[in-house]
């Protein structure tokens, strides 16, 4: 089976380094990754509209590795269509340093990558360890590796995307795993600060306070790594809010 590793961290980051290293024995792991940070781009392209140029890296054990100067959606996109020989049966974006719990999904790279895969019918898992401090990815490594085989025997596979997150922890205080929807509590609350420059322009700084209170407790995918589970969501890409639509017509019609 061929499975595509992408990220938004970074090709040189440890997390798909780490996947890499635990996947490159039972599959053909392909890598294509921006070439620095581009956290937080969502699902941002930029193959649109402009030249992205890449170049190829050497990892050790991989059929194949490349740095994308792009995003990540990019990333997947040039590696699956421009990159690959074929297309691969499995994307997995990761293993990301950090949370991509709830409303973060918005924002993440990691997910937005994953949902380029699945544009493409290409099954995807969006993986992240839920620490930025901690560099030990063994246990993200080892439930994503339960998970495949798992996901793949799943007919409707390429109609939804996994993913996961997962505690830091060993995995033997990992207490299992948890199918759960998004966390209802979840609150961004942004320090913003504006500075006037001599010129009259502005230059803006911002900083996140996530306070503990506002995130867990509605039993969602940030309670679960909250008491210690490894929390798994299924992600589609339709977006619409189906049980507003006779509601909104109704109104419009008044």
């Amino acid at each position: 089976m061929r499975i595509l590793l992408a990220n938004d961290d970074g090709i040189d980051a440890p997390g798909i380094r780490a996947l890499a290293d635990a996947l490159k024995e039972d599959y053909e792991v392909y890598v294509s990754a921006p070439s620095t940070q581009k956290s937080a781009m969502s699902h941002s392209v930029t193959y649109f509209f402009h030249t992205v140029t890449g170049h190829p890296v050497e990892i050790e054990g991989v059929k194949g590795a490349w740095a994308i100067d792009g995003t990540p959606a990019d990333s997947v996109y040039l590696g699956m269509k421009g990159l690959m020989d074929e297309m691969p049966d499995l994307v997995i974006t990761g293993i990301n340093q950090g949370r991509n719990l709830s409303v973060d999904c918005v924002y993440s790279g990691t997910v937005g990558a994953a949902e380029e895969a699945l544009l493409y019918g290409v099954p995807a898992i969006a993986a992240s360890l839920t620490s930025y401090t901690s560099h030990d990815f063994s246990a993200a490594c080892a439930h994503i590796k339960r998970l495949i085989p798992l996901y793949m025997s799943d007919p409707n596979r390429t109609k939804y995307l996994l993913n996961v997150n997962v505690p830091a922890l060993s995995l033997e205080e990992i207490k299992g795993i948890k199918f759960v929807d998004y966390e209802k509590h979840w609150e961004y609350h942004h320090g913003l600060k504006k500075e006037i420059q001599e010129d009259g322009s502005f230059v803006f700084k911002t900083k996140e306070d996530f306070p503990q209170d506002h995130i867990f407790g509605s039993g969602g995918d940030g309670t679960a790594v909250h008491e210690g589970y490894v929390s798994i969501s299924p992600i589609g890409l339709d977006q619409i809010q189906y049980d507003y639509l006779e509601t909104l017509e109704e109104h419009y019609k008044k």
